[in-house]
């Protein structure tokens, strides 16, 4: 998960902010509440920030940052396609899984970064289609993988990937088995993009 530098007044004020929400809910925190678990004034806390909507859209800001970072870190690993998806998707969603389901008012805060966040969220959900869209562009480009012959594109293919992985946190019974469950996905996936190569016997039927 992410890490806060507690000695910065503003990381503080998030991290605070983050187990406040995680513990009480959004609508049940008030300001009072982020200023005592940030250990500063309330006069002090509004300095920083207008309101815990404020806070709420820099708390979401900072999680799309680490989550796309660590999606970018994991598809310029020197690995094959398959691995690289399998951990650029698991970086980009774990964490909001995590967030979601470890608190009894995480579906709140999920709902949230779709609502009072929803253009950052829209923003960061368009940086992560355009960095897979390119992972599996240099993939084809490679022959890494064969989307001629499967009738596809890239952008297709990102759209079923990200489809899919999104679906399978509606199945999923924790993050252990959503893990498994998208690493079998991308692994049927992997398989089904392969590069046929004809055979000696499919030439000489051909030349029958």
């Amino acid at each position: 998960m992410m890490n806060f530098d507690t000695t910065n007044k503003t990381d503080r004020v998030l991290s605070a902010s983050l187990l406040c929400f995680k513990q009480y809910g959004f609508k049940r925190t008030s300001m009072l509440d982020i200023a005592k678990a940030a250990d500063m004034s309330r006069p002090a806390l509004y300095i920083l920030f207008k309101n815990k909507t404020d806070i709420f859209r820099s708390l979401s800001e900072r999680f799309q940052k680490f989550t796309l970072e660590n999606t970018k870190t994991a598809l310029a690993q020197s690995a094959n396609i398959q691995s690289r998806l399998t951990n650029a998707i698991l970086a980009r969603i774990s964490p909001f899984y995590l967030l979601a389901h470890n608190s009894l008012h995480g579906p709140e805060l999920f709902d949230l970064t779709k609502s009072t966040a929803a253009d950052i969220n829209e923003s960061a959900n368009k940086e992560f289609f355009t960095l897979i869209q390119a992972a599996l562009d240099m993939a084809i480009s490679e022959k890494e993988i064969d989307a001629k012959n499967n009738n596809v594109n890239s952008t297709e293919l990102t759209q079923i990937l990200i489809s899919g992985a999104s679906g399978l946190k509606e199945t999923a019974t924790d993050l252990p088995h959503y893990e498994t469950l998208l690493s079998k996905m991308i692994a049927a996936f992997y398989t089904g993009l392969q590069p046929r190569h004809r055979n000696t016997t499919d030439k000489h039927e051909d030349m029958i």
